[in-house]
């Protein structure tokens, strides 16, 4: 293969990546303005908010079909389209059932990009010869860094969800269009001609499934953590710290400029250490992080302490994925990919719904702190997983 055409794949898997980050984090920060217009409390948001999750998980069966049946330039074109048209229903929701059909759409796009996406990743690096996956995931965090800072202007200016979601929705859909065509070529990996030997292969995979459910559950811990800065920071600076809107963005900025600052470094760090020295390190970094918003006494403080969860997790979730996407029969690896995402989107989408139900009982910040005890898990369970069958 050229160096042009290797070259212009990473370019388009990173754009990908910088496409569902921006989307999920411009979404985000747009929470507060959404939950004033419709009218609702914390309780109702985080119970929409668990839409997001069911609509990951019907991504989570279409795209992993299409990685293993079609290919995953396919399948990531047709996510990079459907990710930003998703941008349209929190853009115009009046009421609470527009609103909740709409944060079903926003878990669908985001993890139907995100299974496309890391397959196609996970495609360029086996021909890379070397660790880049994440590498690749540090775009997913400038996107973020791109959509919390395009929220903070755009706010800050005047301009509304229904003006500013559109205009970016449909920008990033007919970019993801053109820019799927540098991807590397379809490689269907599922023989539907063959159905003596697929029964052969779905016997032999399921082999592997309670450690695929295992790294389900890592990664959607991990993603619950990331999900609670990506869903909870605006709301929590703005209503415990008491700041405006678009200093309430921030937060999130601060969390993605963390990951970033993290991602730069961590395929260096696998080479050296491994992917579990990250994951172990990595986790327990982030529940102190987390853990440190329960308490944090100022606006300065909680900025330090996003920024530092980022820097912890941001390795986390990525290492998880790169191992389960190895594991298993190779017909099978798509499937086993999707549902690894799969498990991490219902999670990371709908488990901090459970922010919003916390709130019934217990002060915004103390819910927050929560996140905490799931780092720890990822720790504690970091050693199984490191004896995943390859």
């Amino acid at each position: 293969m050229s160096i042009v055409k290797l070259l212009k794949s990473k370019i388009a898997v990173c754009f990908f990546f910088i496409s569902g980050g921006s989307s999920l984090a411009l979404w985000a920060v747009h929470i507060p303005l959404i939950e004033d217009r419709v009218g609702i409390n914390y309780q109702t948001l985080g119970l929409l908010l668990t839409l997001s999750g069911l609509g990951g998980f019907f991504a989570m069966q279409l795209f992993g079909w299409m990685v293993d049946h079609i290919g995953a330039k396919s399948a990531t074109r047709l996510g990079g389209v459907v990710v930003g048209l998703s941008l349209f229903g929190p853009a115009f929701a009046p009421n609470p059932f527009w609103l909740g059909l709409a944060i079903f759409g926003i878990g669908f796009g985001i993890a139907g990009i995100d299974v496309a996406m890391n397959a196609a990743a996970l495609q360029v690096e086996k021909v890379n010869g070397k660790a880049i996956f994440t590498f690749f995931h540090l775009f997913w965090s400038v996107g973020g860094l791109l959509g919390a800072g395009l929220g903070f202007v755009t706010i800050g200016l005047g301009f509304t969800q229904s003006q500013t979601l559109p205009v970016v929705g449909v920008s990033l859909s007919i970019a993801g269009l053109f820019i799927a065509n540098w991807l590397l070529p379809n490689q269907a990996v599922a023989d539907n001609s063959d159905k003596q030997q697929n029964k052969v292969s779905s016997k032999a995979n399921r082999r592997v499934f309670g450690f695929v459910i295992l790294a389900g559950l890592m990664a959607a811990s991990g993603a619950i953590i990331e999900g609670v800065a990506q869903d909870w920071s605006a709301l929590y600076l703005s209503d415990y710290q008491n700041v405006s809107f678009a200093l309430a963005a921030w937060g999130l900025a601060a969390f993605n400029i963390g990951m970033i600052i993290g991602r730069i470094f961590i395929d260096r760090i696998v080479e050296i250490k491994g992917r579990g020295f990250v994951i172990r390190n990595g986790s327990i970094f982030a529940a102190a992080a987390i853990g440190l918003q329960a308490f944090a006494p100022n606006y300065e403080i909680s900025l330090l302490a996003w920024g530092l969860l980022g820097l912890g997790i941001s390795g986390v979730v990525p290492q998880i994925f790169a191992a389960a996407g190895e594991i298993g029969e190779a017909s099978h690896s798509g499937r086993n990919m999707a549902k690894v995402v799969g498990i991490t989107y219902i999670g990371g989408l709908a488990g901090p719904s459970i922010i919003g139900i916390l709130t019934g009982i217990l002060p915004l910040n103390i819910a927050i702190g929560w996140g905490a005890l799931l780092g720890l898990f990822i720790f504690f369970a970091t050693p199984r997983l490191e004896k995943l069958p390859k």
